[in-house]
């Protein structure tokens, strides 16, 4: 990858924390939260049908509290990985500089971003973008038509 897509990866990952472990942990978040339902009601079901007789209620009971810790390891598991992911991105994030970078147009456009808000700034610069690429297109138009070789 290129350093503009690391600094962009790195800046998405500072701001929400999302890696592949994150995004892990919260399918098994969501696969354990639906088990733990699933034999939430099946233990559910059993109280009622033997009375609170030891057999297949404790069976199921077991099984919803292994769930139930299945699923809050996840959930601290998930929280974990997403802090790392927000220090890790946040340290990278402090080794780069775009002063390595030959493009002063996207140094000036990333110090108008920060310095304005990227709320405020990127409809300015994307107005910016489309009218240079306009200007561009009709000149290359213009000069077109007055040579003939074309």
């Amino acid at each position: 990858m290129g350093t503009i897509s690391n600094y962009l990866l790195e800046k998405v990952q500072s701001k929400t924390g999302l890696s592949t472990a994150v995004i892990v942990g919260y399918a098994l978040q969501a696969v354990f939260g639906i088990g733990a339902t699933i034999l939430f009601f099946v233990a559910l079901f059993h109280v009622f049908s033997d009375y609170f007789r030891f057999g297949p209620t404790t069976t199921s009971i077991g099984m919803f509290l292994a769930f139930i810790l299945l699923f809050v390891g996840a959930i601290l598991w998930t929280n974990n990985a997403k802090k790392k992911t927000i220090e890790d991105a946040e340290r990278a994030l402090q080794l780069h500089s775009f002063g390595s970078l030959n493009a002063p147009l996207l140094n000036i456009g990333m110090q108008v971003g920060q310095k304005l808000g990227w709320r405020r700034a990127l409809p300015a610069l994307l107005a910016l973008f489309a009218a240079s690429g306009a200007a561009a297109e009709w000149s290359r138009r213009r000069h077109q038509s007055q040579d003939p070789t074309y």
